[in-house]
């Protein structure tokens, strides 16, 4: 073992001192999400809500109840909401919940516990036992940099870190997800970005990250102590950026690996002992370069020299010049390397998690290199392979043994892509044989801050996610688990439908297979993880329409504008209003195919009502096509069902509920709830992430669902 592999061998404590106790300050710099035609107001404050209940029971591994654990409800900005325990059976009832909030449990001689709950809901939640096991979580790629600190455009949902709150307001934007960070023994993030303040820059990069350093200490006060620094943006800020990086990093009490001086240094894992338990943490990437006169590959050899004068950097303030070593840089994740590597590690180790940098952005499924080399970190001894680079969500899964995960998506990043804002955070759980368990717990990207989620947005993506993974991972009500002791196995069940032109809405269970009459059926997918407008995410608002973009204010959103009580948008105008009030997505909305556009509307005005649906080519590209549909006034409540065929050029999709100014008269109101836009796929494409069916006659369905759930499985008719 080198002398900095001995260095980097650190005793950590149990899961519930680490973190920070304290935990990160309540006090939210400006968030904005604004119309373009309007101003940005208020929102409900969930003080301001009615009491509601949370009820479960908690279990061990084998179903048996376990008593007195505790129960804590808990609101990063609000703290602990409510507190209950356990009884005799393992049941427990926590009442007088403002909203949705983190449900942490714990339990002498287990493994600490926390999901996101919502009033009125029942959990079950199954604890681990604590007797050699080690707590791990991974977050995505992290960056405070660019957006965050620029001057945005104050019409895009954005978060602005003041100069004079940098402290706190780094420390803000982790807050929300916090709470699931502290039942882990070790917390990791791929670190996408330089902390520091140097004006030394990649002279011929396009794209290059600084945050400032005091995101350090922010991390660290979420529950983060390991980053994973081998990635493309390592080294935006050169020889000054990454001294500075390991440098804040060190100072907050965060142990890094996968960047160094030398490919020795990137190369050297970092050691964690927990739990009885030695963890290797290795970092490396594919992608570090190469088409650059400036790569950032720590494996080049030392022939190389680098000289950069700030003459090269355009618009710096940076002066004179720096000399540096062609060593300096990334692990370079070749088979070989990796191999080599990993089984130094794994002969130190009990326990060794590789985190690989590489793929193609914004692609869900692994590319060739990929598959690769995550193979040859499986062969040469790693427990478990964590990628990360395509900003998007992608699959888990068991593989030869080991648990893979193929991207976790952004976890703090500052993109504006519709398909870039759902995230996952993955908890494993191990032993000295390897993973016992893993599951996957959704995060939702708002305004470039992320929240836990409840509800629609919650099993949006769990079903996304298990579409992309293995069946060793059960999909079950609320969860996306696997367990190496247990027999999640999966249920199924044969349903003759009958009911021609009508569209099917999942409840529970998955298309499995179409037995008979395919020709018939089209399978669907909403693409909208948000559109119920109720109380979603943990934090300190309510029914704020996470990625919707509306005019807010007091009369915007609330319960008393959706169509069951739970959450709503209401549009207004009178006639003194000069534009047009809006209702749309925060972003231009990526498919493939034909559509349905679904919704709810109450509209019993005689103010014209214009759904506007736009085509484009691509994310910032021109507009291919349009239409425009005046939607008709109604008697109450009534079901919008509007086809809309994607132009073949077209890969991105945006919709627009218009409601214009009356000529004269009183105020005009429209209420709109639950809008979903569905696209269509054939039914050999059956997959788990498949929500809506399409009957054109008769056909026989096999559904499927997770042996573990409490519920029947159950597709209804869409009234």
């Amino acid at each position: 073992m080198t002398e900095k592999s001995r260095r980097q061998f650190i005793q950590l404590a149990t899961a519930g001192t680490i973190g920070g106790a304290a935990g990160c300050s309540s006090v939210l710099p400006a968030e904005s999400s604004t119309d373009s035609a309007q101003t940005d107001g208020t929102q409900t404050d969930r003080s301001g809500n009615e009491g509601g209940a949370v009820e479960g029971t908690v279990t061990d591994l084998t179903g048996d109840a376990i008593p007195d654990a505790s129960i804590t409800a808990l609101v990063p900005g609000s703290g602990a909401v409510a507190e209950g325990t356990s009884d005799t059976q393992g049941q427990f009832d926590i009442q007088d919940l403002g909203g949705p909030a983190w449900l942490r449990v714990t339990a002498s001689d287990f493994v600490p516990y926390t999901t996101a709950s919502k009033p009125g809901n029942s959990y079950q939640v199954t604890l681990t036992p604590r007797a050699g096991v080690a707590a791990l979580s991974f977050g995505g790629d992290m960056m405070f940099g660019r957006r965050f600190y620029e001057d945005d455009d104050p019409l895009e949902p954005h978060f602005k870190i003041p100069p004079a709150e940098y402290e706190a307001a780094h420390c803000s934007i982790l807050q929300y997800i916090s709470p699931l960070f502290q039942d882990a023994d070790i917390t990791s993030v791929n670190l996408e970005t330089p902390l520091t303040t140097t004006s030394w820059c990649h002279p011929s990069k396009a794209y290059t990250f600084t945050s400032d350093p005091a995101a350090a200490e922010a991390m660290e006060q979420a529950g983060i102590n390991y980053a994973a620094l081998a990635n493309n943006h390592a080294f935006d800020a050169l020889t000054p950026g990454l001294d500075d990086t390991i440098q804040a990093l060190d100072e907050a009490g965060i142990r890094s690996s996968g960047a160094g001086t030398s490919s020795s240094e990137a190369w050297d894992p970092t050691y964690i002992e927990i739990q009885g338990l030695t963890v290797g943490l290795i970092s490396c990437a594919t992608i570090t370069g190469d088409q650059y006169d400036i790569d950032w590959s720590a494996d080049n050899g030392s022939s190389k020299t680098h000289s950069v004068t700030a003459g090269d950097i355009p618009d710096t303030t940076a002066t004179g010049s720096l000399t540096f070593s062609g060593d300096v840089g990334v692990a370079t994740a070749t088979a070989a390397q990796i191999t080599d590597n990993v089984s130094v590690a794994s002969a130190n180790a009990d326990i060794v998690a590789v985190q690989i940098h590489g793929g193609n952005e914004y692609q869900r499924t692994p590319t060739d290199e990929i598959e690769r080399v995550t193979d040859a970190a499986i062969a040469a001894g790693a427990d478990m392979v964590v990628n990360h680079h395509p900003h998007v969500t992608g699959g888990v899964e068991l593989r030869d043994g080991a648990l893979v995960v193929w991207s976790l998506g952004n976890l703090v990043f500052d993109q504006e892509f519709w398909a870039t804002f759902p995230s996952n955070i993955l908890t494993v759980h191990v032993t000295d044989e390897g993973v016992a368990r893993a599951y996957v717990d959704p995060v939702l990207i708002e305004g470039y801050v992320p929240k836990g989620v409840v509800g629609k947005p919650r099993r949006w993506q769990l079903r996304q996610t298990a579409a992309l993974s293995s069946d060793q991972f059960t999909l079950g009500d609320g969860t996306l688990e696997y367990r190496a002791a247990s027999d999640l196995a999966v249920q199924t069940e044969t349903q003759t439908l009958e009911e021609g032109g009508t569209i099917f809405t999942r409840k529970s269970g998955w298309v499995n297979r179409i037995v008979d009459g395919a020709s018939s059926v089209e399978l669907g997918r909403d693409l909208l993880p948000t559109g119920t407008f109720d109380d979603l995410d943990i934090d300190s608002k309510q029914h704020e329409g996470a990625l919707w973009r509306f005019g807010r204010g007091p009369d915007a959103n609330g319960p008393e504008f959706g169509h069951d009580g739970s959450g709503g948008i209401q549009l207004s105008r009178t006639a003194e209003s000069i534009q047009r009030s809006i209702l749309t997505t925060t972003e231009r909305v990526p498919l493939a195919g034909s559509t349905t556009l679904l919704g709810l509307y109450r509209h019993e005005t005689d103010s014209r009502l214009e759904l506007l649906v736009r085509w484009y080519e691509s994310v910032g590209g021109s507009e291919v096509d349009s239409v425009s549909i005046d939607l008709a006034q109604t008697g109450g409540w009534e079901r919008l069902k509007q086809p809309l065929e994607t132009p073949e050029e077209a890969e991105y999709i945006r919709f627009y509920f218009r409601l214009y100014p009356p000529e004269s008269g009183p105020e005009r109101t429209v209420q709109l709830d639950d809008i979903r836009l569905i696209e269509w796929s054939d039914a050999e494409t059956a997959s788990k992430a498949h929500d809506h069916l399409q009957l054109d006659d008769t056909a026989t369905v096999e559904f499927a669902i997770g042996s573990q759930s409490d519920r029947d499985i159950l597709w209804e008719p869409l009234g």
